[in-house]
């Protein structure tokens, strides 16, 4: 009986522990989506826009090198450039040619998408740290050129009087429109990203991350899936580059430096690189710590840098690795200070 009991146990535990998972996943989801329909109604107006809007389309340029690094094995550091093509492109047609903001944004995001494919044609057969090398000249390529050549770029002013489209009948320059439709389109990335991760050529991806040897052996290009996957990655970030034109309206070569390019590294680090969406918490902290430290103190990137030491240290995962490790702790101690089970008594003299 008391073998019938432990397998009845077994059994009941191995029937609720599938169930767990999906309800603290729909629990936090609920809470996500709680907080995102609140926080336009409780916080200030600076708070709303230059950290809440701001970590949005920040995010969605930090989701692209966290999907990189964590199912591609690739860091890649030339994903501020590939988002600073997408606004320079948008800019430049929309505020100084005078075409439709829309399609200006679309051609905006077809050229940094072609760009990223190129970019991955030239980077993805290199890896570890000479693809990350390769990456960051593109990177320092891109800002010289915006630097540079004016003719298109306008130099070091930059292209100003960026004017943000209308929705239809909804004017996307009211804060409140244009962060629902961030929001929208921030959601669509990371449902898009996942939905990539999982598909035949996700599943490759992360094959040829673990062991590209294997790849070839079954007859897969590790290099065409590298660039397919750097691609989708840059289609990510070039949005996010149009949302950062619109939300600034102007953009200029210090958009797509090398401090910005260590910014998104920063953001991907702060929210981890286990799961996407810490993309978003890691951005929400970095605007946050950003506007209030910068009113405190001129060293505000001394003390970011000392946080994110600190994060690196205490915990590689991120923020969220930490808060995980806390629940975990606090689970542990939960369970040991509870009371031990009485173990039941055989009955009529069963063993």
């Amino acid at each position: 009986m008391a073998s019938d009991m432990t397998a009845g146990r077994g059994d009941q535990a191995t029937l609720r522990r599938p169930w767990r998972a999906p309800r603290a996943r729909t629990v936090a989801a609920v809470i996500v989506v709680v907080i995102a329909a609140a926080i336009p109604y409780v916080t200030s107006s600076f708070v709303f826009v230059q950290i809440v809007i701001q970590s949005l389309w920040m995010a969605m340029v930090a989701a692209s090198l966290v999907f990189l690094v964590r199912f591609a094995g690739m860091v890649s550091l030339a994903q501020t450039g590939l988002y600073g093509t997408a606004g320079y492109v948008t800019a430049n047609l929309s505020a100084i040619r005078g075409l439709n903001p829309w399609a200006a944004a679309g051609i905006g995001v077809l050229v940094a998408v072609a760009l990223a494919f190129v970019v991955g044609m030239i980077s993805s057969r290199a890896r570890g740290v000479y693809f990350i090398m390769l990456t960051l000249a593109v990177g320092v390529f891109l800002y010289y050129f915006a630097l540079q050549y004016r003719p298109f770029t306008f130099g070091f002013s930059g292209i100003n009087g960026v004017r943000v489209p209308d929705l239809g009948p909804v004017p996307l320059s009211d804060p409140l429109n244009f962060y629902w439709f961030t929001l929208a389109l921030s959601v669509a990335a990371l449902v898009g990203l996942y939905t990539f991760s999982r598909s035949p050529l996700g599943l490759a991806l992360q094959a040829d991350r673990d062991c590209p040897e294997r790849v070839e052996a079954l007859g897969m290009s590790t290099t065409a899936v590298r660039v397919i996957g750097f691609t989708a990655a840059g289609a990510v970030a070039s949005v996010g580059g149009v949302l950062s034109v619109w939300f600034n309206g102007q953009i200029s070569p210090g958009s797509l430096d090398i401090t910005r390019t260590v910014n998104i590294l920063v953001v991907a680090v702060l929210g981890g690189v286990i799961r996407l969406e810490g993309a978003w918490l890691g951005a929400l902290l970095f605007t946050a710590l950003t506007a209030y430290v910068s009113n405190i103190t001129n060293y505000y990137n001394s003390v970011i840098g000392l946080v994110y030491i600190a994060v690196v240290l205490v915990s590689p995962n991120g923020v969220p690795g930490l808060f995980t490790a806390t629940a975990r702790s606090l689970q542990r101690a939960l369970l040991s200070s509870a009371p031990p089970r009485t173990t039941a008594r055989p009955v009529n003299g069963e063993k």
